[in-house]
């Protein structure tokens, strides 16, 4: 390393770990009895007996185990003014816990938590520090932190006991119809896929709406050319997972003043917009009391729901302002004292329709509330 006057720090990591998922509940392989109430009675002759009913359990249920794969090197360059770390690492996790659909009239539920399969998340991490102008005096001086993390994930296969179809299990319940779910395990595709049909689009650009005969195959594509559209042409199409995550924090001070902030940026991801595909059809229109439409019926002119549409299912990518301070330091009597001002959740850019891309879980946005913006004054005495 001799001549490398400007690299002050060098490290290089390997690791490997097997570890279990301490989120796992307790006792789930044992049933837990429920005492039925006055409309969970057996009937004998004249009277009504009380039932004990057991829930739904997997008495082989076991902890998830992933085995993690990491190197990384650790590096500082100009007296440690500009230092960082940079990882690659690959996860195998067995024995996936989810709760999945059964078979109906089985194990005394609809839905089972199990061990339903295997997946493999491999990723980049990127960790950068730098004092980008040195302070004097007093000077301006600026210093800041850079993340970015790249994750791709897939499953690699499905427990064959795991649910009603050892093919698929389909997840993500969403609000209309009945049981509607939208989302998908399948080996070879992300967790948690989206699974849809494939929307036609008219000559305007906007998808295509259809009624009576033959209505379904006018507005979705038929994968599978059986003339006909079915649970078979649905499709696994994007995942709510990010690419890429990316944050930035600097700290910047001019003589008394200090300004700090905050931003965050994911990359890649998708949302379903369970918002429009719930209420932007004008049939919410003919319910028993008035209910707002969705803008997004301007534009598709939908008259009954569409649930199962890719059209729902838009990009996420966004940047965030998270945070911003800027304060005022300044001495009363011989004591600091420090006046600031915080904005957190100062704007999202983002080309997101709804309320929020982060809105939901598991990448469905239901959520017909804007995250709040909140705006913070304080002084700090020090005696």
């Amino acid at each position: 390393m001799r001549g490398m006057s400007g690299l002050s720090d060098l490290k290089i990591r390997a690791s490997y770990a097997k570890t279990g998922n301490q989120a796992f509940g307790n006792y789930e392989q044992y049933a837990a009895f429920t005492l039925g109430d006055a409309q969970t009675q057996a009937q004998f002759g004249n009277t009504f007996v009380p039932t004990i009913r057991p829930s739904a359990v997997d008495p082989n249920i076991k902890w998830e185990e992933t085995r993690s794969y990491d190197v990384g090197v650790d590096f500082g360059l100009w007296n440690q003014r500009l230092s960082g770390s940079i990882d690659i690492y690959k996860k195998n996790t067995d024995d996936l816990i989810f709760t999945v659909p059964v078979a109906a009239g089985t194990n005394l539920s609809n839905f089972l938590t199990t061990n339903i399969g295997s997946m493999q998340n491999r990723g980049l991490e990127l960790t950068l520090s730098a004092r980008l102008i040195e302070p004097h005096r007093q000077g301006f001086s600026w210093s800041a932190d850079f993340t970015a993390a790249h994750n791709t994930n897939r499953l690699t296969s499905i427990n064959p006991f795991a649910g009603a179809n050892a093919s698929k299990i389909l997840v993500g319940g969403i609000a209309g119809g009945v049981g509607s779910r939208i989302q998908v395990l399948q080996p070879g595709e992300a967790v948690n896929s989206f699974y849809v049909y494939q929307h036609k689009s008219g000559a305007d650009g906007k998808p295509v709406y259809a009624e009576g005969a033959g209505a379904d195959v006018a507005m979705y594509v038929d994968q599978n050319g059986d003339g006909k559209i079915n649970q078979d042409d649905r499709v696994p199409f994007h995942d709510p997972a990010p690419k890429w995550m990316f944050g930035h924090s600097s700290y910047l001070s001019y003589g008394k003043w200090d300004l700090s902030f905050t931003l965050r940026s994911y990359l890649g991801n998708y949302v379903y917009n369970n918002v429009s595909s719930n209420l932007g059809t004008y049939s919410e229109v003919t319910r028993a009391s008035p209910y707002n439409l969705h803008a997004s019926v301007l534009v598709t002119g939908f008259k009954t729901p569409q649930y199962l549409s890719d059209y729902y299912v838009e990009k996420g990518s966004f940047l965030r302002m998270d945070n911003i301070q800027l304060a005022y330091t300044f001495k009363y009597r011989g004591s600091p004292v420090r006046l600031f001002g915080t904005v957190q959740n100062a704007f999202t850019i983002t080309g997101y329709s709804g309320v929020d891309p982060t809105a939901g879980l598991i990448g469905i946005d239901n959520n017909i509330y804007p995250r709040s913006r909140t705006f913070t004054g304080g002084l700090s005495l020090r005696f």
